[in-house]
């Protein structure tokens, strides 16, 4: 089984993220720095600190996801 959940890594910030369920090690809440984002009107968002969830899947290593960790132990817990 699979869950579905949010990828919070800067380069794949938003994308969808599949994951298998039988891999999954533990899960904890962490930060990331997000960097610099220039936008459409020429307004620079400097580098910040985001809390997300670490998702840490043995070899593979860990993804970051937007989802609480919460949520992320009742995603596993179904089916």
């Amino acid at each position: 089984m699979f869950i579905l959940l949010t990828n919070a890594s800067p380069p794949f910030r938003g994308k969808p993220l599949i994951i298998k369920k039988d891999i999954v090690v533990t899960v904890f809440e962490t930060e990331v720095e997000q960097p610099i984002t220039p936008s459409d009107d020429n307004v620079v968002e400097l580098p910040h600190k985001e809390k997300v969830t670490a998702v840490f899947c043995g070899p593979v290593g860990a993804w970051y996801v937007k989802e609480p960790v919460e949520e992320v132990y009742k995603l596993l817990e179904a089916m």
